[in-house]
């Protein structure tokens, strides 16, 4: 009996650390107390790193051709000078459908009487257009030419940059009157032009949405009269940019770029205005709106529904192509910014 006690002690002890090494149920000890087991260690994870994934970027929409497009480039050749050729690096509009005669006989929209803005964006390198100061549009460097050879007739109007500045004319009968501008355009920058001119007499020019200068103008109608007689019928009957209709000696063109160019049958704006971002909106007071967005070709297009009032670029030498160009006012902004949404990604521990 003794024998087999200790062996019944000996085989208990074994049995106890058996169950001690292999983590046992708690244990009372004598004071009541429960006594737990120590956890087994674990192994040390490294440190999660929350990582931001970004979500599949979406494909940007397509833009329109009115934000992309293009500008039209004139180089300023003028006869003058011996080089360029008559009625070249122009863009003319008639202002109604031209007969043999060289009269119209029914008016298109362009062709506006009353209440009026002209507005447009214009750029122009330092030294590249030469005129200096002046009391007469016809002679600076012409940008916008609604004039009739002779007396205003009914009336016409110009916009000429003299001295690095713009004017800009208007003429009814006999009663011509010039406004000056003040600010240098010349600058290589793209600038927001727009001309007010009203009825009774008034006229404003703005530069990027700020009023640059004012003056009375002369009150009345100053459309292109319906079967007026003229001696110039390749150049009386029309509006022409960027250069002298007439190619009259003295008078010098635009050299620089011209873009989305809009004719309203309204005064748009009577004080400051926010300079635009966008291409002109397409309202029911536009009469003639001009994108220059074809890009080749002699075509030019007038926005208005039904294409009312379409015109034709004429070269210089050297073709078409070379007046297109991809440089415009909405270049920049042109091409919608693709979204991207960051979605953190955060790993289970």
């Amino acid at each position: 009996m003794q024998r087999f006690g200790k062996i019944t002690l000996f085989l208990c002890i074994i049995c106890w650390l058996i169950s001690c090494s292999t983590g046992s149920p708690a244990v009372s000890s004598a004071t009541g107390e429960t006594i737990s087991p120590s956890p087994t260690p674990q192994p040390t994870l490294p440190p999660v790193t929350t990582t931001l994934q970004p979500s599949p970027a979406p494909t940007a929409p397509a833009a329109s051709p009115a934000t992309v497009g293009f500008s039209v480039r004139f180089y300023g050749f003028y006869t003058s000078n011996g080089n360029g050729v008559a009625d070249s690096d122009r863009i003319k509009i008639p202002l109604g459908p031209v007969n043999s005669n060289g009269q119209i006989s029914s008016s298109r929209p362009v062709n506006v009487s009353g209440d009026m803005t002209l507005e447009f964006w214009m750029k122009a390198n330092p030294g590249d257009n030469d005129a200096p100061p002046c009391d007469s549009w016809y002679y600076g460097n012409i940008v916008i030419d609604r004039d009739v050879y002779g007396d205003g007739d009914y009336g016409d109007y110009g916009v000429a940059i003299c001295g690095n500045k713009l004017v800009v004319g208007f003429n009814v009968g006999q009663d011509d009157r010039l406004l000056k501008g003040n600010a240098i355009v010349t600058d290589g920058q793209w600038h927001h032009i727009a001309i007010t001119r009203s009825a009774s007499g008034p006229v404003r020019l703005y530069i990027d949405g700020q009023l640059d200068s004012e003056m009375d103008g002369p009150p009345g109608r100053i459309d292109y009269r319906l079967n007026r007689p003229t001696s110039y019928p390749n150049s009386d009957p029309y509006l022409v940019f960027a250069a002298e209709k007439h190619d009259v000696t003295g008078s010098l063109y635009f050299n620089g770029w011209i873009d989305d160019l809009r004719l309203s049958n309204i005064v748009r704006y009577s004080g400051a205005f926010a300079r635009p971002t966008a291409p002109h909106a397409l309202d029911a007071n536009t009469v003639a709106l001009y994108r220059f967005d074809e890009g080749s070709g002699t075509t030019i297009n007038d926005a208005t529904a039904g294409n009312q009032s379409p015109g034709e670029l004429k070269p210089r030498a050297g073709g078409a192509a070379q007046h297109w160009s991809s440089d415009t006012p909405f270049t920049t902004s042109s091409v919608p910014l693709t979204p991207r949404a960051y979605i953190p990604f955060i790993a289970n521990s």
